[in-house]
């Protein structure tokens, strides 16, 4: 097959597609990568051809414009609980569904055009798309390919659309409106395609999550496991070497910091959490990219590092503490690590994932003011309460047991050739 993967433009929602890419290249399928400009060096980087779609991403632009204006909001990136605890009316339920298409034309316009063009020549048999990407699907239906969702965490976008279903199936027939089938439909019927729900759901669905962590979105998806992948990086000597003491993991994750318009940690809340921690005896290994590293005044137990490739670092940490990113909050499920959430500066889906995690026994949240001294008493309590290290083990076990992406091929190869339009069919 051509399979052909749809990515958003940051750098973490590429890193868990590429376990399952290599997959499908491994096996024999022609595998191509495609996205924002943006992307290009993140494909570049996991040894994946890309192909540049649409022009740079806006959005980030106009968020930065609304935050300088002080009318972005505090919380705008953060779902909570009471986002997902049911209880809306059809008018929330709408608005939310509106802001999903409030500004479609502008930042996806192009992308859909210049992707639909590229699908029509090379013809992929199967896409593989972000639910954060929604030109992907319209070129998939348009080339007759077979096309399914890779969620990078909660199915909140599914969650959403099903809410408002219910809600607007309750309605008259003659007052029921859906923003979203109106923006969709509009852009594939250019190209003589009508609007369904699979161009916003996919013929299926792959989700790396465990249950107890995912929303209630719909049809059941393809579990598959979690593989750590973390990009390029060398080892460093330092860490082929046993820790002598509990080791820590301290990061930021990579989104976050990259990106002003989401909320991070200064350099002085890390000071003073490092500060917090400078008397334990533990070894803290603080990831730390950018300015921030350049006034930190480091305790004696921190290794400051600007890139630790997880994958080799958390299994021989006693906990990690992160914002609670989805790859880190994954790779810390597969290897059975203890964590400790920073809610003041989890974004998106981060916190709802680190409550369930908590409610599993596996982890806690660091909680609001003072953060040092929280983040210092919870991780006490990680390391010394011997139960959390035992129910993050139980997880990891149920983690690793879920098929891994070779073992996936057979379902996902009959799935897009059930779903796909025959060669000698498609326009």
């Amino acid at each position: 097959m051509r399979v052909l993967f749809a990515t958003f433009p940051l750098q973490s929602h590429l890193l868990f597609m590429v376990p399952l890419a290599w997959a499908l290249r491994s096996a024999g399928h022609t595998v191509c990568v495609t996205g924002h400009p943006e992307t290009a060096p993140f494909a570049a980087r996991a040894g994946l051809p890309f192909v540049s779609v649409g022009e740079p991403y806006k959005a980030w632009e106009l968020m930065r414009r609304k935050e300088e204006s002080g009318t972005a909001g505090s919380d705008r990136f953060v779902v909570r609980r009471e986002h997902v605890s049911g209880g809306h009316t059809w008018e929330q339920a709408k608005e939310a569904q509106e802001g999903q298409v409030k500004l479609g034309d502008l930042i996806h316009g192009p992308t859909i055009t210049d992707l639909t063009a590229f699908c029509r020549r090379w013809r992929p048999d199967l896409v593989i798309w972000d639910p954060m990407f929604p030109a992907a699907p319209i070129a998939a239906e348009v080339c007759g390919a077979a096309h399914a969702r890779f969620l990078p965490g909660q199915d909140y976008s599914g969650w959403l659309r099903e809410e408002f279903l219910r809600l607007d199936r309750a309605r008259p027939s003659e007052e029921r409106e859906d923003p979203v089938a109106r923006w969709t439909g509009a852009w594939s019927s250019r190209y003589g395609v009508e609007f369904s729900e699979t161009m916003l759901r996919g013929h299926f669905t792959i989700d790396m999550l465990p249950g107890w962590a995912r929303l209630d979105a719909g049809p059941a998806p393809l579990e598959m496991r979690y593989l750590p992948y973390d990009g390029r990086a060398v080892v460093p000597d330092w860490l082929r070497e046993e820790p002598r003491v509990p080791r820590v993991c301290l990061t930021l994750g990579i989104t976050a910091p990259r990106h002003p318009i989401f909320p991070t940690a200064s350099p002085e809340d890390l000071q003073q959490i490092l500060d917090a921690l400078a008397d334990l005896p533990v070894e803290v290994v603080a990831a730390v990219r950018g300015r921030r590293r350049e006034t930190l005044d480091l305790p004696g137990n921190v290794r400051l590092v600007d890139f630790a490739p997880l994958h080799a670092l958390l299994p021989s940490c006693a906990a990690v503490i992160h914002p609670g990113g989805y790859n880190t909050f994954s790779g810390a499920l597969y290897h059975g690590v203890p964590q400790l959430v920073l809610t003041p500066w989890s974004i998106f889906d981060s916190l709802l994932r680190a409550e369930r995690l908590a409610e599993q026994g596996a982890g806690l949240l660091s909680g609001g003011a003072p953060v040092a001294e929280n983040v210092r008493l919870n991780l006490l309590r990680l390391l010394e309460e011997p139960r959390f290290r035992a129910e993050a083990r139980r997880l990891a076990e149920q983690a690793r047991a879920r098929p891994s992406p070779l073992q996936l091929l057979p379902t996902i190869e009959d799935l897009a050739m059930r779903h796909r339009v025959p060669a000698a069919r498609r326009g």
